[in-house]
């Protein structure tokens, strides 16, 4: 009998994990957790501090290919919910969201980029979805590192359902590892081209 109320116990925490889209914080891939607020609808765990995450990566080399190394990426932890997420074209219009690849591949890179530099993030007007050449000032980067939290006044002003900046990114899925955000994070900064 206590076998199945374990088991019954584990499959009830996996399904509340998994479906989840209030949890407060932000759990890194190394286990830590940085950033996060109280009510905030983050993807990791609840804490009481909202910091903003920051890389000590070098962010000049090597240099990064949009096509190559961020597409792909891109394609496989955002376009995977198809249009109901970023995984359309439909999605900017019907959604709301900036459109971030096919998850089988065949993405064009250009509609991409076209879709992202430059272009005011829906949940903070503020920012650009990815400001060319600035990571910190690009939302993409807050949702990615799972700091969102500490643009929560800001995207109370936007059009967005949420008033605190949403969850971070990829939805209800493990945080991006941090050289693969970093990579993200170098594009940005050398440019953030259609290379």
């Amino acid at each position: 009998m206590p076998r199945i109320l374990l088991l019954t116990a584990s499959l009830a925490c996996l399904s509340a994990v998994a479906c989840s889209s209030s949890s407060s914080g932000n759990e890194h891939s190394d286990g830590g957790t940085s950033s996060g607020s109280s009510g905030s609808s983050s993807g990791g765990p609840e804490t009481d501090a909202c910091v903003p995450f920051e890389s000590d990566a070098d962010l000049t080399t090597p240099t990064v290919s949009f096509g190559t190394d961020v597409i792909p990426v891109l394609e496989r932890s955002c376009g995977i919910a198809g249009s109901t997420c970023h995984g359309t074209p439909d999605v900017a219009t019907t959604q709301q969201r900036p459109f971030l690849g096919y998850f089988d591949g065949g993405t064009d890179a250009a509609q991409v980029v076209t879709g992202l530099v430059g272009v005011p993030s829906n949940e903070d007007p503020q920012m650009s979805e990815v400001a060319a050449s600035t990571p910190a000032q690009s939302y993409m980067m807050h949702k990615l590192d799972w700091d969102e939290c500490t643009l929560a006044a800001a995207c109370a002003k936007g059009t967005t359902q949420y008033t605190d900046c949403g969850q971070g990114m990829p939805y209800s899925s493990p945080q991006l590892d941090q050289p693969t955000r970093d990579t993200i994070r170098r594009w940005i900064a050398q440019g953030a081209k259609n290379n």
